[in-house]
C-alpha cells in the first residue's frame, strides 16, 4: 500500500484474544481426561464389587438379564476393567494420548456386561476417548 492511504479493514485480532471474556479451552485440556478416567476406572471397579453383594446382584440382574449368567466372573472382569483403565490413566499421564484413547474405548465398551460403572462409568470413558482423540 502506498504511503498515506487509509486501510478500510480494521486491525487483525490478537492470536488467543476472545474479547473482553475469559473463556478456557476444556477440549485441550490435559487434566479433563485424566479425571474422567480417573472416575470411570473407579465407578467400574466399584460395580464389579457390588456384584458380590446378593440383593445388589439380584436388582442389578433384574435390569441387565445378562448379568445373572455371568455370576462371580462380574466381579472379576469388573476389577480387571478398572485396571485396565488405570493402564490407560498412567498412559495419559506419560503422553501416549491416541494409545489410551484406543485403549478406554474398549474398555469402556466390554464394562456395558456388567452395567458400565452404573452407565456412568462408561459414559466417561467415552467422553475421555473423544476428548483425548481431540
Amino acid at each position: 500500500m502506498a504511503p498515506g492511504m487509509v486501510n478500510a479493514y480494521p486491525a487483525p485480532a490478537q492470536p488467543g484474544w476472545y474479547g473482553p471474556f475469559f473463556a478456557p479451552d476444556l477440549f485441550r485440556s490435559w487434566w479433563l481426561p485424566v479425571v474422567l478416567v480417573g472416575i470411570a476406572a473407579a465407578l467400574i471397579a466399584i460395580n464389579g464389587a457390588a456384584l458380590l453383594s446378593p440383593t445388589f446382584f439380584a436388582i442389578w440382574s433384574s435390569y441387565l438379564p445378562w448379568v445373572a449368567f455371568l455370576g462371580s466372573l462380574g466381579f472379576i472382569l469388573g476389577i480387571m476393567l478398572g485396571l485396565v483403565l488405570l493402564g490407560s490413566l498412567v498412559l495419559m499421564l506419560l503422553g501416549y494420548k491416541v494409545m489410551a484413547a484406543f485403549l478406554t474405548f474398549p474398555t469402556a465398551i466390554v464394562s456395558l456386561l456388567i452395567g458400565g460403572g452404573f452407565a456412568i462409568g462408561a459414559i466417561f470413558a467415552v467422553i475421555a476417548g473423544i476428548l483425548l482423540l481431540l
